[in-house]
């Protein structure tokens, strides 16, 4: 199995939440998701965070959320934790993720093996977690039946395909696994201290060139301070900058690029923006740790 190494600062991307207003229709919102969310795995993202602002379209937001949490999902856990939803009827259509965490339960599983399960019973004090179809590990302590857990194989047990198991924190792993997805509110993402850096990307904000040196620096400190980096994307129709003077923020307390300057069309996509941002942010992670 392939597990790459995890590249510090470990970065978030944040998302708003009518990302998809400019789609015809349900079908090009799914192809969108399956872009932002690929590419996002593609460049190591940890964490997709879902920003509201303004007035929310509680529909909206529900579609994007639930398509990218199924997206996610390892392919073995879906019909454990989704039912027949309006939302995902289109489901289908969003290309496989493939992250550590989706196919780590291929093959054979031995001591020290990691793997993504779902509690799905209790015996006596041990939980019972499906880490595949139709494969279990058992491990020593009642967790709330339908969660979600990072397990390290220890053994296999005698009666076959039930293994002994212990649960390990992701956040120590020095592998990459899977994103999470979040759902918050913009001012409450930005008062959250976990972020030593905080960049806005639009095509108003300074020139990828002219402060290049300073962002090696700044993701070389975050990296340092054991900090991680949030990225912000504007919406189709509204720039960052937009966004931020609607909600009454000022613009001028974070970073704020142009991470494509002189672009050779109109305007940049969305999904497009997210893979020219976070392959730059990759290429510098890749230099500072010498990889």
């Amino acid at each position: 199995m392939y597990f790459p190494n995890l590249l510090k600062p470990i970065i978030d991307i944040a998302i708003p939440w009518n990302i998809l207003e400019e789609c015809p229709d349900d079908r090009e919102k799914v192809r969108k998701i399956g872009y932002i969310c690929r590419g996002a795995a593609i460049f190591q993202v940890d964490t997709l965070v879902i920003y509201k602002y303004g007035k929310v379209s509680d529909r909206d937001l529900k579609f994007l959320k639930r398509n990218l949490e199924y997206l996610v999902t390892p392919p073995y856990l879906k019909k454990d934790l989704f039912k027949i939803e309006p939302e995902l009827k289109l489901a289908g259509l969003l290309p496989p993720l493939k992250t550590p965490a989706h196919y780590a339960s291929r093959g054979d599983l031995k001591p020290g093996s990691i793997v993504e399960g779902l509690v799905v019973k209790w015996d006596g004090y041990f939980s019972i977690v499906k880490i595949g179809d139709n494969v279990f590990a058992k491990i020593p302590k009642p967790y709330p039946i339908g969660s979600k857990l990072v397990l390290r194989i220890e053994a296999e047990s005698e009666r076959g395909r039930m293994y002994r198991a212990h649960v390990v924190d992701k956040s120590k792993l020095k592998i990459y696994w899977n994103i999470n997805i979040e759902e918050r509110f913009l001012k409450e993402i930005l008062k959250d201290d976990k972020y030593g850096c905080i960049i806005l990307t639009g095509r108003e904000g300074r020139s990828l060139a002219k402060c290049y040196n300073d962002l090696i620096n700044i993701l070389n400190r975050v990296k340092n301070e054991d900090k991680k980096v949030l990225v912000f994307f504007g919406s189709p129709k509204k720039g960052i900058d937009e966004i931020f003077k609607e909600e009454g923020l000022e613009i001028s307390n974070y970073l704020f690029i142009n991470f494509i300057p002189e672009q050779g069309v109109e305007t940049v996509r969305t999904e497009e923006a997210i893979i020219a941002v976070l392959s730059i942010l990759h290429f510098i992670r890749c230099c500072i740790l010498g990889k």
